[in-house]
């Protein structure tokens, strides 16, 4: 029998605006800063709200222009991937942190109200030879109250 394969998850808010930025060979990367809540259930029942938790995710390639285009600060997500290490500098200081590399990054369902959904169900190739050609030059993002968010499945 088959094991079923897994991998780390998280879900959140979008605590600061996403940055999209592309490297010298043209590889997307997006980071944003993400808040993590935290609840401590009550001996009386029912839980008690505490401080969120601040982190670093990151998103490289095609997913990353796409989240770009499909997030803004404030809203609820759902990402799988996994956690990494990573080395900079801080005031001169080396320091150590973790930030979380989603390959996966979508509106929490469960918590984002959708205005128009639709389900693009012809097939995956068909779907990739109708999008556009993807340039190295950033995203042009200028969403609006107004603007429903919308995911593509």
């Amino acid at each position: 029998m088959a094991t079923i394969k897994t991998s780390a998850s998280i879900n959140g808010f979008i605590a600061s605006e996403p940055k999209l930025g592309y490297s010298d060979e043209g590889q997307a990367r997006l980071y944003v800063r993400i808040g993590v809540n935290h609840f401590q259930r009550l001996d009386e029942g029912g839980f008690r709200k505490l401080e969120p938790t601040f982190h670093d995710l990151i998103q490289f390639g095609r997913e990353a222009e796409l989240s770009a285009d499909r997030f803004v600060k404030g809203d609820d997500f759902l990402a799988q991937g996994y956690v990494r290490d990573y080395t900079r500098q801080v005031d001169g200081v080396e320091r150590t942190d973790e930030q979380f590399v989603a390959k996966c990054l979508m509106h929490d369902p469960n918590r984002t109200s959708y205005t128009s959904y639709a389900v693009d169900r012809r097939p995956y190739a068909e779907r990739r030879a109708a999008r556009e050609p993807v340039t190295a030059e950033p995203a042009s993002r200028t969403p609006t109250q107004a603007e429903p968010s919308a995911i593509a499945i």
